[in-house]
């Protein structure tokens, strides 16, 4: 269930390179948010310097294409779970011929949205992909600019040290499960003993539940505790952690969900083309929680709690939230969503699809960047991790 050692040691040498990267890095830009960079649309005009600017406030939200009625979190939920049922209940499992070419209605599903988005983009006047991604600015399209992302690259070193730390630590820091497990592993049969009612097959799942939980709760404190500033807090407006329930989330994470699907279902087989000697596992630690040897529901869900709710909220706090902006002390934003995409394929210490994770990891950075709100990441990451779960309570 645990990565082997050689698997471990490539990882920590890429991050080890990374982290010597960011620390070399010179100091180019103030760290505001990127839409303060963009140019004035009055910048011919000279004006007097103000003696103690203050940053200015994020251009507004384009409107909502939701109507009123589907605002509220427990209606955009239902509508969510009722588009999420259907794509995994219907277009995952349908494909259209199209000569001797077989296209799942999933990826159609996925390109179609992204066109889609496209067009919305360009039909109120900004480009169909975001400038910045391009390296490019648009001063007519300030409304997504990157606007919710830090910029450190003017932080001190002593800052970037900081982060950089922070950030090795915590992407190291997970590959000492399996020097955890015997302990949470023994805490479990002798809960079992007392009355804990937790069969075999739910011995796995509720073993990840304790020991991962507890890595990811120290390593967000840890993070929070080293990163929290006046005027930059770890967990709120105008800082890492960005969360709004309230806001219109369904169209991103329902979309986002969707286009992931399309995305990795083209990368995959280019990551397979790219890397054919590599041995592909018939049946991974997933599969299996997925699949509990005797079919209850109960061992289902004790199995399905770190893969569908853990994972996502920690993975997007450290890699979207954490690690996407600690890399901009380095580099653009738009070349940071590539470097976090590139260690969220690694990460996950599977070479076969490392291609797709990667795409995956740099999508869902730029779903954060364009929200603003962790939310969306988060929840498409959970929709994205449940599929298999939900494949095997339906029988699919």
């Amino acid at each position: 269930a645990y990565p082997d050692k050689s698997d471990c040691l490539t990882y920590m040498l890429f991050v080890a390179a990374l982290a010597s990267l960011c620390l070399r890095a010179p100091v180019v830009q103030p760290a505001l948010p990127l839409a303060a960079r963009l140019p004035s649309p009055f910048c011919c005009v000279p004006s007097e310097p103000a003696a103690s600017p203050s940053p200015p406030s994020p251009p507004p939200l384009p409107p909502s294409l939701l109507p009123a009625a589907l605002r509220h979190p427990l209606a955009q939920m239902g509508v969510c779970l009722a588009g999420y049922g259907l794509h995994v209940a219907v277009l995952s499992r349908r494909h259209l011929a199209i000569g001797s070419l077989r296209v799942g209605l999933d990826t159609l599903a996925g390109l179609a949205v992204l066109g889609a988005a496209a067009r919305h983009r360009t039909a109120r006047g900004a480009g169909a992909v975001p400038a910045w991604l391009l390296g490019e600015v648009d001063p007519t399209d300030g409304s997504d600019a990157g606007r919710h992302c830090l910029d450190l690259r003017s932080e001190p070193k002593a800052a970037k040290l900081r982060t950089a730390a922070t950030a090795a630590v915590t992407l190291v820091a997970p590959l000492l499960f399996g020097a955890v497990s015997s302990f949470f592993e023994a805490l479990l049969y002798a809960l079992v003993a007392l009355g804990l009612p937790l069969t075999r097959s739910s011995m796995v799942g509720a073993r990840m539940v304790l020991e991962q939980g507890a890595i990811y709760l120290l390593l967000v404190k840890l993070m929070a505790a080293r990163h929290n500033q006046p005027g930059r807090p770890f967990f709120g407006a105008g800082g890492w952690v960005r969360w709004r329930l309230s806001s219109p989330w369904l169209l991103p994470v329902l979309g986002g969900y969707v286009a992931s699907v399309g995305i990795f279902n083209l990368v995959e087989p280019l990551n397979q083309a790219l890397l054919p000697q590599l041995d592909y596992a018939s049946e991974g630690l997933v599969a299996k929680l997925a699949n509990p040897g005797d079919g209850a529901i109960r061992s289902l869900l004790v199995n399905a709690a770190t893969p569908c709710i853990g994972a996502p909220l920690f993975e997007e706090v450290h890699s979207r939230a954490f690690v996407m902006q600690a890399l901009t002390s380095a580099m653009p934003l738009r070349l940071a969503l590539l470097a976090n995409g590139a260690l969220f394929g690694a990460q996950h210490l599977q070479a076969g699809l490392v291609l797709p994770l990667a795409a995956m990891g740099y999508f869902w950075g730029v779903l954060y960047a364009l929200s603003g709100n962790l939310l969306v990441p988060v929840a498409v990451h959970a929709l994205w991790n449940s599929r298999i779960f939900l494949g095997s309570a339906l029988a699919l």
